[in-house]
């Protein structure tokens, strides 16, 4: 104890700022040196998990009271409130109220209800100056004020939360000058029909949906974005995403149909990872891949080796490709058709002049595999790295795998043929 006291306030203060609050507020009885250093701790995290009795529970609320209160550092970077259903929804206002009165940096709601009343933000939290990092997580109702001012929030994230209405989101992104990362996950008993994301400074945005109510719509509207990782389950006629001419990686997760025009907007991509059907995929061919380097492929959807066709027929500029078997979607996995077609005419441009590195993880080792992997062996004349993982872990079936692998005549002379 007596090397940690020789240390700094400052350094003191960043290792009790990763410390939960009860135990940093603990610390004052260490000794004098210790004694007021906890209030200016510039992170508070509250838990009231452990804090079932009705006693119990009395203590912890007056202990965050306290030490909230009593909190004098000069800027509050950080308030975690982890509660559940015996915390007043009035306690919770207040200790909120109090952090955006301190002028809060990143503030955390996580919820636990098991009654399903959701609980609704203190509007003060809504035209906070200096709120830069806003996380509401479960049993939180978005009930948005007539006014939103945040000029400061940059990272905006919704965990499987309750809106009020269609409106509940479009009027807390319309406050948000400058955001930069949105993160959406609805939860399957969602009921609002519409959501809508246009924000001209988005740059990061992540859309989680397993709720696939006939009907339901979003619109994505985010002309800066570079980043987009979309996992949906409902169907894509009613979805709208356009104007992406940033976009720079992508993470596509469709259970349903995929329409035309959806897989249009990701065109401008450069690093991008596919999973879904192409039986549900709308006219896939025609649609150039121009910036594509790196592309993921998950292959246990159904018809998945004629959109990998396609995707090397329009992705001129591929050097990385991976394909990918393992995965906890609820997709249907198919066989590899006996026969596998390759490319129509000629060799894919990428095959020819850029593809560097293939990969195949889960690697099967069936007839279809097996051409698959041939053609793209005997054709890619830059490949540098061929690597195979096998899904069996039978030792004679994998050794077979690489003989059968290691006789093929490689386009390139330098390529080198790994096996995991």
């Amino acid at each position: 104890m007596d090397r940690i006291s020789q240390l700094s306030d400052d350094l003191l203060l960043q290792i009790l700022s990763c410390v939960p609050t009860r135990n940093v507020v603990a610390t004052s009885l260490l000794s004098k040196r210790w004694r007021f250093l906890w209030m200016l701790v510039p992170q508070l995290r509250y838990d009231d998990t452990n804090h079932n009795g009705i006693g119990d529970y009395t203590i912890f609320s007056q202990f965050v009271y306290r030490s909230l209160l009593s909190n004098k550092a000069p800027v509050l970077q950080h308030l975690h409130l982890n509660l559940g259903a015996r915390c007043p929804a009035i306690d919770i206002a207040l200790w909120i109220d109090v952090a955006v009165s301190r002028r809060v940096r990143e503030l955390e709601v996580l919820i636990r209800s098991p009654w399903n009343v959701s609980f609704s933000l203190p509007s003060s939290v809504y035209t906070s100056d200096t709120l830069e990092t806003l996380r509401l997580i479960d049993f939180v109702l978005l009930n948005i004020p007539s006014s939103v001012r945040l000029p400061s929030l940059k990272v905006l994230h919704l965990r499987t939360i309750d809106y009020v209405d269609d409106a509940s989101l479009p009027s807390l992104l319309s406050g948000c000058p400058n955001l930069e990362e949105l993160f959406v996950e609805r939860h399957e008993e969602d009921l609002v029909m519409g959501v809508t994301v246009a924000v001209p400074s988005l740059q990061r945005l992540s859309m989680l949906d397993r709720n696939d109510v006939n009907g339901s719509r979003y619109v994505i509207d985010a002309p800066s974005l570079k980043c987009l990782n979309i996992r949906d389950e409902a169907l894509y006629d009613y979805r709208q995403i356009e104007n992406m001419p940033e976009l720079v990686e992508a993470y596509v997760e469709i259970t349903k149909r995929v329409p035309h025009k959806f897989l249009r907007s990701l065109t401008s991509v450069r690093h991008l990872s596919l999973c879904l059907s192409l039986s549900e995929v709308t006219c896939p061919s025609g649609m150039i891949f121009s910036q594509l380097v790196h592309l993921n492929l998950y292959t246990f959807a159904e018809g998945w080796w004629t959109l990998l066709t396609y995707m090397l027929q329009d992705s001129p500029k591929l050097r990385v490709l991976k394909l990918i078997d393992k995965h906890d979607s609820v997709l249907c996995g198919k066989e590899t058709p006996i026969g596998w077609k390759p490319p129509s005419y000629v060799v894919p441009e990428c095959i020819l002049f850029s593809l560097e590195a293939f990969e195949w993880i889960g690697y099967k080792g069936r007839r279809g595999d097996r051409e698959m992997a041939t053609y793209v062996l005997m054709n890619a004349a830059c490949l540098r790295t061929a690597k195979f993982s096998p899904e069996s872990n039978d030792v004679g079936t994998k050794y077979q795998m690489l003989k059968e692998l290691a006789s093929v005549p490689t386009a390139s002379t330098s390529s080198q043929l790994l096996f995991d």
